[in-house]
């Protein structure tokens, strides 16, 4: 079962990485044939310029999965990803031509090769789903054997049986002690069964029990490896969670990688760094001006330092400084640590009131982002004395801090911001987590400029 999708995804690999080549040559045969546009380049600035755009694009495609057999399989079409694939590729190849002046291509071909780059790679995975569809018609179903009876397996084995790529029929399930039974309509066996167990001849085992049930699966395993066939655990956090379905090598010992962050994704912790360092730079430079008139102001209408200071707490609960523009008279560190800030709240000065409305007191904590405290986007870190509150009262509460905290974030652009619900804001911000991708990034960055610096509840 695993094996035939591995080796489509093998397949499909291969004709991704290749979509460059084939839409440059249909680019050039359009361009010179249909539209009589002569080439101004040589066959070296072909290839070299051909070869450029397969690497950057085999490395784009691989972040946005475009090349993936999973996603294959999933129910979306891909063309989301498709999408941002090729427009990653279109600008970096723009950005190529503009530094490398001996690189002489018309601009009817740049733009035909990427409607092409587009055009072949939504066409090459319809393709693939077509072909996993109608071979997966045409073979015998795979005998499923699944471990577990509970709601869990119930659910794994619907899907698995509902897959239209793989044909499956669970031909039993095995209780484990205890256990609940939530399954129907299939034959159940204790582990002391083994003889019946083997009679049903299974393709594959998979084990469907919440993870905090595994301690009992050793005995089981044990004898199931007796029957010489491929065994899988399909993985569940057991509160609801999405978990990264990866195995990490160090040494000879073998992890499950249970963290639902992606903070250990190579995209995460390269691509979202340099992408932050690039956009606070650039911010910073453009309005420098402005953060000076700012600063000034602040300066002669009130007593008191430029920047506030405060404690936050971060990625992996470490506390570090924020800064932002002081808004507020000058009180004891405590109030300002422990005390929520209200509307119409008299502690606010006359410039202060307008920063907090236009978020414009936040521009220092890009500061923060350079020094690696932050990121652009991210859950808000909130003060050590609530973090202390809520983590015993809202589930998964300290889930949100697998991630590095944010200027802005989902739960903002959605209106959560100041005096709201805490609960729903967790929610937003794991639901971030679990979707994380540089184009949520950048969604999230657009909706703040937007509609996201003139919030209701920024007081």
């Amino acid at each position: 079962m695993i094996a035939e999708l591995r080796r489509c995804g093998l397949v499909l690999r291969a004709a991704i990485v290749v979509l460059p080549l084939v839409s440059f040559l249909l680019a050039g045969f359009v361009s010179v044939h249909w539209m009589g546009v002569k080439p101004e380049f040589t066959s070296a600035e072909f290839v070299y310029f051909a070869l450029f755009t397969t690497m950057v694009w085999s490395i784009v495609a691989e972040r946005q999965e475009v090349s993936s057999i999973a996603k294959v399989t999933a129910e979306n079409t891909g063309i989301r990803a498709s999408f941002a694939a090729c427009g990653i590729t279109f600008v970096a190849n723009l950005i190529a031509l503009f530094f490398v002046h001996q690189l002489r291509y018309s601009r009817a071909f740049i733009v035909l090769s990427a409607v092409f780059l587009l055009v072949l790679t939504v066409t090459v995975r319809t393709l693939v789903r077509i072909l996993l569809r109608t071979l997966g018609g045409h073979r015998s179903a795979f005998r499923v054997l699944i471990v577990g009876t509970g709601r869990f397996a119930a659910q794994a084995a619907m899907r698995i049986q509902h897959n239209e790529f793989v044909r499956s029929v669970v031909v039993g399930h095995i209780q484990l002690p205890g256990e609940e039974v939530r399954v129907t309509d299939v034959s159940i066996f204790q582990m002391d069964q083994m003889e019946a167990i083997e009679n049903l001849n299974p393709d594959n085992i998979l084990i469907a029990v919440p993870t905090d049930e595994f301690s009992c699966l050793r005995r089981c395993i044990s004898k199931l490896n007796g029957l010489g066939k491929p065994i899988r655990i399909i993985v569940n956090s057991g509160n609801g969670m999405k978990v990264r379905d990866r195995v990490i090598q160090l040494g000879r010992l073998q992890m499950l990688d249970l963290d639902p962050s992606p903070m250990p994704s190579i995209g995460y912790f390269l691509f979202k760094r340099i992408f932050d360092m690039a956009f606070s730079s650039t911010v910073l430079l453009v309005l420098a001006v402005p953060m000076l008139a700012i600063a000034l102001a602040i300066r002669l209408t009130s007593r008191g330092p430029i920047l506030f200071r405060q404690q936050r707490v971060g990625r992996n609960g470490k506390v570090f400084t924020m800064y932002k523009f002081r808004t507020m008279q000058v009180a004891s560190t405590l109030e300002g640590d422990t005390g929520w800030t209200g509307e119409d709240d008299p502690r606010r000065t006359a410039v202060g009131a307008f920063l907090r409305k236009s978020s414009l007191d936040e521009l220092p904590q890009f500061f923060n982002v350079l020094k690696g405290e932050m990121s652009v986007v991210g859950p808000r870190p909130e003060r050590p004395h609530f973090v202390g509150k809520f983590r015993k009262n809202i589930t998964l509460y300290q889930t949100r801090h697998h991630l590095d905290v944010g200027i802005t974030g989902w739960a903002q652009v959605n209106g959560l911001r100041g005096d709201t619900s805490i609960p729903k804001r967790v929610r937003y911000d794991l639901y971030y987590l679990h979707h994380w991708s540089m184009l949520f990034d950048m969604q999230i960055i657009l909706m703040t400029i937007w509609g996201g610096f003139m919030g209701k509840n920024a007081y």
